[in-house]
């Protein structure tokens, strides 16, 4: 079974790369039977299709996709995360504003520019543990075999019926880092209305998540601002005073999805509120039943990030169709700061030999974290971190500085660099020795990122406990190496 299972995922990894070699001539193309344009469940006119890449280079590709949509022709331009050498990039749009009974999808026309190889060696393993399970759902495995961190991706893939017809483009959850060496697990899901049509997946692919951006007017000028969700968000405008922003919103899936707003801060005082006026379907409700119409208030998440911006997080219904109210909006009061610390004590993991943890504080303007001890003997600490609490300097170090309780009369302070991180999945842990009488460990990165209040506690359980199991199967502090400042 395991050969049987080999070859036939091979023999699909065959077909991606190879198939219409005549066409390799073309560069960057999709071939006429992979661009396919058609209305989906929901109603929602959507063109998927697999691209291409012939070159012996990177490319960053975009492709002009136009339809004709009965005495109107619309045309737009889409910029799609790096493709490598000889590999397929699966793509899907959602076209709303298509209307007519019988829409004309012309030919794609594709431009592209050299890119770096941001995800070059990383690949699916082929092996039996790529399975396609009872509900067409398929779990697999990727592993990093290059040199380079890769960040910030989804593993793609195209869904095929046993006539090698595309079915849907398919996306695993997001994965925020992956280092040289890793090896994770990820989940393809087809769409239940699919499901019993799917016979393959092929042409994984790793890839950016598409971010939008939309321009409003606001008062005499204009707003930028960034999104990017499942979801389709436009007609963007600002009331009267600029304090509440309304959008016209679309959610083809028959799922909730997450909707994440990047939006310039004016004030440390801005709390958003998001009302959403229009229709969903209702908790288990199939596509063929009725939607709901409703108004409410939902609940949000909201951050700020090192640069200043505001960061909003809210669930778009499955099926949602209508307004979304966004207020909260303040002028420019120059009250954008962040606070001196955070206290982080029950949302870090540690481990500590010899004493005990006191507290953990955050301190955004050091870029640092400050570990409050008791010890009573030599020993270690271990701490299970990531970069998004704390960055790690350029050349990819920490430095920790212990500090000594007054009446001791050794070192007052000792240095440590801490030169090496052994990962465990996608967090890794820094190990620092420390003697006793030690009173306070210091952990200095290049960032701390500022969330605060009652917010930065929902942000960093998001955002940090699915990296907290700290593994057992390995000793970390023979595996972890520091020297002496």
């Amino acid at each position: 079974m395991k050969v049987i299972i080999g070859l036939i995922f091979s023999v699909i990894l065959f077909t991606c790369i190879f198939s219409n070699s005549a066409e390799a001539e073309n560069g960057v193309y999709i071939p006429d039977h992979e661009y396919v344009g058609f209305f989906d469940h929901d109603g929602i006119y959507t063109v998927i299709a697999g691209i291409k890449n012939q070159e012996n280079f990177a490319v960053v590709p975009t492709l002009t996709v136009k339809v004709n949509d009965g005495n109107k022709t619309f045309s737009s331009d889409y910029e799609f995360s790096p493709i490598m050498p000889q590999q397929m990039l699966p793509m899907k749009i959602k076209l709303p504003e298509v209307t007519s009974e019988n829409p004309i999808l012309e030919s794609p026309i594709i431009t592209y520019t050299k890119s770096e190889n941001k995800f070059s060696g990383g690949y699916v393993i082929y092996d039996d543990t790529l399975v396609i399970h009872d509900d067409s759902s398929l779990t697999g495995k990727i592993r990093n075999g290059g040199e380079k961190i890769f960040e910030d991706f989804r593993v793609y893939a195209l869904i095929k019926d046993k006539n090698d017809n595309i079915l849907d483009v398919a996306f695993s959850d997001k994965f925020d880092i992956m280092k040289p060496g890793d090896v994770f697990d990820f989940k393809l899901m087809a769409t239940s209305y699919i499901a019993n049509d799917v016979d393959y997946y092929s042409c994984f692919s790793f890839g950016d998540d598409a971010i939008m951006p939309l321009t409003v007017k606001k008062g005499d000028g204009e707003m930028t601002f960034r999104y990017t969700a499942n979801a389709w968000f436009k007609d963007g405008q600002f009331n009267s005073d600029e304090t509440v922003l309304t959008l016209y919103s679309l959610n083809g899936f028959q799922m909730p999805v997450v909707g994440s707003f990047e939006f310039p801060t004016n004030s440390i005082n801005e709390k958003y509120d998001v009302v959403l006026d229009g229709e969903k379907f209702e908790i288990g409700a199939s596509s063929k039943d009725p939607k709901i119409k409703f108004s409410e208030q939902v609940e949000t998440l909201q951050s700020i990030d090192e640069m200043g911006n505001w960061h909003l997080y809210f669930e778009v219904p499955s099926g949602f169709q209508g307004n979304v109210s966004i207020s909260g909006f303040m002028k420019n009061d120059g009250t954008v700061a962040v606070p001196e610390e955070i206290d982080l004590t029950n949302l870090v993991y540690y481990e500590i030999t010899g004493g005990e943890v006191k507290q953990i504080l955050a301190k955004p303007n050091e870029a640092s974290l400050h570990v409050l001890v008791d010890t009573q003997t030599d020993g270690f600490l271990m701490i299970k971190i990531n970069e998004f609490l704390l960055r790690p300097f350029e050349n990819d170090e920490y430095v920790a500085v212990t500090h000594m309780k007054p009446e001791i009369l050794d070192e007052e302070k000792v240095g440590y660099i801490i030169t090496d991180q052994f990962s465990f999945d996608k967090g890794k842990t820094i190990t620092i020795p420390f003697s006793a009488g030690t009173e306070k460990i210091e952990v200095l990165g290049s960032y701390v990122v500022p969330e605060f209040g009652h917010i930065v506690m929902i942000t960093l359980i998001i955002g940090i406990v699915g990296m907290i199991y700290f593994s057992k199967k390995t000793n970390s502090i023979t595996n972890l190496f520091y020297k002496k400042l």
